[in-house]
């Protein structure tokens, strides 16, 4: 027989931290996905310059820069995958909070998140200005 410990987690604090859970492991999966499209933009672009060789492209913006975004997807990737990581971290310390009867917060993790949105937002950016 096995014994059912009482938690000392109030279930709605339990529900919030899952769904905080949730969203982060969301934000990770787009981040995936985001990088994942950026870098296949890389190669659109190759197979466009191939396919341009040879016509009049006097008037077509020069595709000289196009592995820009290969490394630009696979920074993006690589905070997906980092974000991911984290978020169990960021699960598991919770718990370990509520169950301490803690009430913190981790503003570090969303500072984060908005610059390196704000600066993959900010390449993007200057990827269409520039190139």
């Amino acid at each position: 027989m096995s014994k059912k410990s009482k938690s000392s987690i109030d279930p709605k604090d339990l529900m919030a931290v899952e769904r905080a859970t949730t969203a982060l492991l969301g934000t990770a999966i787009s981040l995936i996905v985001l990088g994942f499209v950026v870098e296949k933009f890389e190669l659109f672009l190759h197979l466009m310059s191939v396919e341009l060789k040879g016509k009049d492209t006097s008037t077509l913006p020069q595709l000289v820069h196009s592995g820009y975004y290969n490394y630009l997807g696979i920074l993006i990737v690589g905070a997906g995958i980092v974000l991911a990581l984290y978020t169990y971290r960021y699960y598991t310390l919770w718990i370990k909070h509520l169950e301490e009867g803690i009430i913190d917060t981790d503003r570090k993790i969303y500072l984060t998140l908005a610059v390196f949105v704000a600066m993959i937002g900010g390449l993007l950016l200057a990827s269409m200005i520039v190139f």
